[in-house]
C-alpha cells in the first residue's frame, strides 16, 4: 500500500517502516546524527524520517507521546535538581545547573511554552482613519435616504 503526500511524494510500506523505525530510535533518545548512522542514512534524510512518521501519526498518539516524553524529562529534570539543590561541594555542580536548563528547555519547546505571542496594535491612526471610513459610509447612506425621500415626495398619485 501506498501513500502520497501534499507534496508528491510517494510513501511505500517500505519508507512508513524506516520512518517508523526512525521515530523509534528519536523517541529513545538517539541523536538524528545516530540514527543516520543506524540505519545508513545521512544526518537530514534521518531528520527527514523522524518528521515524515510524526506526521502520520493520529493526534492523540502525538498527544500521548508528548505526555510521555514530559515524564521522561521530568524525572531526569527531578534526578538533576537533586545534585543542584544538594551541592556537596565537589566539582560538577555547574554542569549540573547547565543539564536542569538544558532539560527545562527542553520541556518548555516540547510544551509550546516558548511559541510567540501574536499582539494586535491598534494606532490613533488606525482608529482615525477607520472613523474616517465608517462616517464616509454613515454620509453616503444618509443622502440615498434623502434622495429617496425627496423622489417620492415630487411624484403625484392619479
Amino acid at each position: 500500500m501506498t501513500q502520497t503526500s501534499p507534496s508528491g511524494f510517494i510513501r511505500t510500506e517500505e519508507q512508513a517502516t524506516l520512518d517508523t523505525e526512525a521515530l523509534r530510535l528519536r523517541s529513545r533518545g538517539m541523536t538524528y546524527q545516530k540514527i543516520a548512522d543506524s540505519l545508513g542514512v545521512t544526518k537530514a534524510t534521518a531528520y527527514n524520517r523522524v518528521q515524515r512518521a510524526l506526521i502520520a501519526i493520529p493526534s492523540e498518539a502525538v498527544d500521548e507521546y508528548r505526555k510521555i516524553e514530559t515524564e521522561r524529562l521530568d524525572t531526569m529534570l527531578e534526578r538533576v535538581m537533586e545534585k543542584v539543590t544538594y551541592d556537596d561541594g565537589k566539582s560538577g555542580f555547574l554542569f549540573a545547573v547547565d543539564r536542569a536548563l538544558a532539560i527545562m528547555d527542553r520541556r518548555a519547546k516540547l510544551l509550546g511554552l516558548d511559541k510567540p505571542i501574536k499582539h494586535e496594535v491598534i494606532t490613533m491612526d488606525y482608529i482615525q482613519s477607520e472613523i474616517m471610513r465608517l462616517e464616509a459610509i454613515v454620509g453616503e447612506e444618509d443622502e440615498d435616504e434623502s434622495n429617496y425621500l425627496e423622489a417620492g415626495s415630487s411624484t403625484t398619485i392619479n
